[in-house]
C-alpha cells in the first residue's frame, strides 16, 4: 500500500512538472475567436479592430471566425462545445449574450456554463431619427408621443433593443407602436428612409450620417460622454427623462466553464493589454467610442445583473 502511494505521488509530480512549462508558455499557437455575427457588423468590426493588438499582446495569430445564426446562439454553442483549453474564445456583447437567455426558455446553456475573460468596449444603445422629423432629443420624442401616434423601429423582436424600446413605450402615456425589423441593416434603411419616427440600435451605428446631418441623435440607454463626436455627448439618457432603465452593450470575451483558471487569467492579461494599447485606442477614436476595460470578475457581475434586469423588463413591459 505504501509503495503504491509513493509511486502514484511520483507520477503525479512528474505530470505536474511536465504540465507547468506548457501552461507558462500559453498561448503556444493560434487562437480562434468566434464572433456570432455576420462579417461587417459592429461587433465584427470591433473584433477586427482588436485583432492586431491581441496578436501583439499574445505573440500568436488570432483568427476571427464569424458564426452567425439564432440570435448569436449558434456561435455561443460552438464556443461552449469547444475544447476548454483557451484556444477557442467567444467575443460578443454583454447584452447580446443576455438577450437569448431572456427571450428563449429552451436554450441548452446558461451563464453558469461559461467563464468571463473581461469586457473591453462599451457603447450605449441609442435612439436616432431622420433629421426631417425635427426631433431634438428624447424629451421632444416623448412629447410627440403624448400628442400623436409614433413608431419606433428595432432590429428584431427579441434583443436588447426591443427591451429598451419596450421600456420607452411602457413609460409613455401616448400611442407608441414598436416595429421589429429583421436585423440592423433593415432598421438602418428604415431610419435613413424616414419610415419610422425613431430607431433604437447600438451606438455608434449611423454615426457618419449623424455627422453629415442626415439623422439626429435623440438620446441613449446610457451616457454618451465617451462618444468621440462632441455634439451628441450631452444627449439625455433614459434615466434623465424619468425611465429607470439602462441599456448598453459591453463587448467582452467568454470561454467554456471548464477552462482552467490559470488559462483564463492569461487570456485576461492578453485582453487587458490589447484593450489598453495605443493601436486599439486609435481604432476606438475612428469607430466612435474610447475603449474601456472591465476585469473578469466585474464583467461577470455586470452580465449577471443585466440578465436579471432584462428578465424583469420583459416580465413587466413585454409579457403583460
Amino acid at each position: 500500500m505504501r509503495n503504491y502511494f509513493k509511486g502514484t505521488l511520483v507520477a503525479a509530480v512528474a505530470v505536474v512538472g511536465m504540465a507547468a512549462p506548457a501552461l507558462a508558455e500559453f498561448p503556444e499557437t493560434t487562437i480562434r475567436m468566434i464572433v456570432p455575427w455576420k462579417a461587417g457588423g459592429g461587433t465584427d468590426s470591433i473584433a477586427r479592430g482588436l485583432q492586431p493588438a491581441w496578436e501583439a499582446a499574445s505573440g500568436q495569430s488570432l483568427i476571427i471566425d464569424n458564426i452567425s445564426g439564432a440570435g448569436t446562439v449558434a456561435g455561443t454553442i460552438q464556443m461552449l462545445e469547444s475544447k476548454p483549453d483557451g484556444y477557442t474564445v467567444l467575443m460578443n456583447g454583454s447584452t447580446d449574450v443576455v438577450a437569448p437567455l431572456t427571450f428563449k426558455s429552451d436554450l441548452p446553456y446558461g451563464l453558469e456554463n461559461m467563464k468571463f475573460v473581461g469586457g473591453f468596449f462599451y457603447s450605449p444603445t441609442w435612439v436616432i431619427s431622420h433629421s426631417d422629423r425635427g426631433y431634438t432629443d428624447l424629451n421632444d420624442l416623448l412629447a410627440k408621443a403624448g400628442e400623436d401616434a409614433i413608431t419606433i423601429g428595432v432590429a428584431g423582436s427579441a434583443g436588447a433593443q426591443m427591451v429598451m424600446a419596450a421600456s420607452i413605450k411602457a413609460n409613455t402615456d401616448g400611442n407608441v407602436t414598436l416595429v421589429p425589423y429583421s436585423g440592423g441593416a433593415d432598421l438602418k434603411k428604415a431610419v435613413l428612409g424616414n419610415q419610422v419616427d425613431a430607431g433604437v440600435i447600438h451606438a455608434p451605428v449611423l454615426l457618419g450620417d449623424a455627422k453629415g446631418g442626415i439623422i439626429d441623435v435623440l438620446g441613449a440607454g446610457g451616457p454618451l460622454s465617451s462618444l468621440t463626436w462632441e455634439p451628441a455627448q450631452d444627449k439625455p439618457t433614459l434615466k434623465d427623462v424619468g425611465i429607470d432603465v439602462e441599456v448598453g452593450v459591453t463587448r467582452g470575451v467568454f470561454v467554456p466553464q471548464d477552462t482552467p483558471d490559470e488559462v483564463v487569467g492569461k487570456l485576461e492579461a492578453i485582453l487587458e493589454e490589447a484593450a489598453k494599447s495605443e493601436h486599439f485606442s486609435e481604432f476606438g477614436q475612428k469607430f466612435g467610442f474610447a475603449p474601456t476595460w472591465v476585469p473578469a470578475d466585474a464583467f461577470k457581475t455586470q452580465v449577471m445583473g443585466e440578465l436579471e434586469a432584462f428578465r424583469k423588463i420583459k416580465a413587466n413591459y413585454i409579457d403583460n
